[in-house]
């Protein structure tokens, strides 16, 4: 019972870090050292109160966070990633299990993406590049928006506007033509994908993205479903 209560403050802590990090981020666009030590400090009593064993368990994360450190590191040279950013899923990568971890990255990217496409909208709508036509631009990159904002919401479980049976069912009964419905969603992302960088470019803009925001809100997503698990094992138990 004691492990479980220091278990939920650890969580508890790592998420007030986390808010600390959008906050931090979304102001300066810096994601403080300390904040970044203190939250991979906090690992080890994690994996204590959980009961983590050295082999494989202990080892395992200490192989993820390399991994993820060595990845994030070539999108930093690539100047796609700060170096807060880096330290900071570095760090994350300590704490959760690797289908957890998983989990965190793609709703990252989710967030990101989104995230990435409203700071571009927003640079575009007070762009002065002549010629550039700002207003049909920013409508052009809001409703980009909002088509992958749909998307993500739709991946992570969330709320969304899907395309009717009426009209899914008769073209999934053919085989061919069901491949073409699949392919379609694949099709739209690209296509808002490729347009929103097209747009963005044009207006000569380059959003600094506060992406901790996004590593921030995926790390509390995945935060938020273990508390719950954690408290639903505990009651059934």
């Amino acid at each position: 019972m004691h492990d479980q209560i220091f278990t939920y403050v650890l969580l508890a802590g790592l998420a007030i870090g986390l808010l600390w990090a959008a906050f931090t981020d979304l102001r300066s666009r810096t994601i403080g050292n300390r904040l970044n030590i203190a939250i991979a400090a906090g690992a080890p009593l994690f994996w204590w109160a959980s009961g983590l064993d050295l082999w494989p368990g202990v080892a395992m994360q200490f192989g993820m966070a390399a991994a993820t450190f060595a990845v994030c590191c070539l999108f930093f040279a690539l100047r796609q990633m700060g170096g807060g950013d880096v330290k900071l899923l570095t760090a994350l990568a300590l704490w959760f299990p690797p289908t957890n971890f998983v989990v965190l990255v793609i709703i990252m990217a989710m967030a990101g993406w989104v995230l990435t496409l409203a700071m571009g909208m927003w640079g575009v709508a007070h762009s002065r590049v002549v010629g550039g036509k700002p207003v049909r631009d920013t409508v052009l990159l809001g409703a980009f928006t909002l088509v992958a904002a749909n998307f993500a919401s739709a991946v992570l479980g969330g709320p969304k506007l899907a395309i009717p049976s009426a009209i899914i069912e008769p073209l999934a009964a053919n085989g061919a033509t069901s491949l073409l419905v699949a392919l379609v969603p694949v099709a739209i992302l690209a296509f808002v994908t490729l347009a929103s960088i097209k747009i963005i470019r044009r207006h000569d803009q380059q959003p600094r993205i506060p992406y901790g925001l996004a590593i921030a809100v995926a790390g509390l997503w995945v935060v938020g479903g273990g508390f719950v698990t954690q408290i639903s094992e505990a009651g059934i138990g």
